[in-house]
């Protein structure tokens, strides 16, 4: 067993003055059941426009027992993400999302997988639901019975909701948009960057860099770690999620096609052993679920096509997941 020795949690941070409270007092609580004396909190605002800045501010003054820096990047989650890492050196970089909370043992839990497993190098939590709603919408059932993972075949990649890493990498935008401008092919990505965002997700990099550089045993789920989201609830919600995920997977695809060899992995399929053994009510949820995520690979597809006509303009990227905004 290796200890570690130096350890940042990092908290991106953008418009989230609904979720940035309790976020941050489940993670100090987490520091502190952890007992690492070792832990730096640093929080990274990044273009708020919100309250958000000052519920911070109110957390650092009325919590003292945790060592809590705030700092300022360029609007982006990748941005403020390299922001940390540039001032902030660490042995061991612990990030989590803002509109979500986490479970007391999660940090500590994360931070021990690694120093017992000298292979692994990306530790990452389980979702949960934040509250089961009284909610009736099939797109609420269906984002619970998603993130249960109960139809799905084992995964490669890690989610960004709260993972530990003992190598952050992102390479820098200057490198990014030589990629971009080689050709008509790879620049036609740019229209959906805006700013100085050329990549809006941490994961889907560096999944696709962790594999390729340390192997598919790096990237471990840690069982009993949990984070705690609301899950997606609505057609319009799924639309924007799935087409922000699949124009960030297409950006790695023509931007840095070295990694395009491990698609295999960074992709889940269905578990079909799983699906005979499930209820009849989550077969046939899964089935819908099947044909909804076949409707919008068509619109996604279709959309990237368009893309190639200098007339048309898409919208942005990121678009706001309302249903998990709470």
């Amino acid at each position: 067993m290796s200890k570690i020795k130096k350890i940042i949690v990092g908290l991106p941070a953008r418009n989230e003055e609904s979720a940035i409270t309790k976020c941050l007092e489940s993670v100090r609580e987490s520091i502190l059941y952890s007992g690492r004396s070792n832990t730096t909190l640093v929080v990274c605002l990044n273009g708020c426009t919100d309250k958000t800045p000052a519920l911070v501010e109110t957390f650092q003054e009325r919590y003292q027992d945790i060592r809590c820096e705030v700092i300022q990047s360029n609007e982006g989650l990748v941005n403020a993400q390299r922001e940390i890492v540039k001032k902030y050196p660490a042995d061991v970089y612990v990030f989590s999302d803002s509109d979500s909370t986490i479970d007391q043992r999660s940090i500590e839990l994360l931070l021990s997988n690694l120093e017992k497993h000298s292979e692994v190098v990306v530790a990452y939590a389980k979702t949960a639901p934040l509250e089961k709603l009284d909610n009736k919408s099939i797109f609420y059932k269906l984002g619970l019975l998603y993130d249960s993972q109960k139809m799905l075949r084992p995964r490669h990649y890690f989610h960004g909701r709260l993972f530990a890493t003992r190598d952050w990498f992102l390479p820098p935008n200057e490198e990014i948009l030589k990629r971009a401008m080689k050709n008509d092919y790879t620049r036609e990505l740019l229209k959906y960057s805006e700013k100085d965002i050329l990549l809006y997700a941490d994961d889907v990099f560096m999944s696709s860099y962790i594999l390729d550089r340390y192997g598919r045993g790096a990237i471990l789920q840690v069982e009993d770690a949990r984070c705690y989201s609301w899950p997606v609830g609505s057609f319009h919600d799924w639309l924007n999620t799935y087409r922000r995920r699949n124009i960030e997977m297409e950006k790695m695809y023509r931007w840095f096609p070295e990694y395009n060899y491990l698609w295999p992995w960074l992709n889940r399929r269905t578990g079909w052993r799983n699906w005979l053994k499930a209820s009849l009510t989550n077969k046939i949820l899964w089935l819908a679920f099947m044909m909804m995520r076949g409707g919008l690979y068509l619109h996604v597809r279709a959309e990237l096509l368009l893309i190639m006509f200098k007339w048309f303009r898409p919208k942005g990227q990121w678009q706001v997941t309302t249903t998990t905004k709470k």
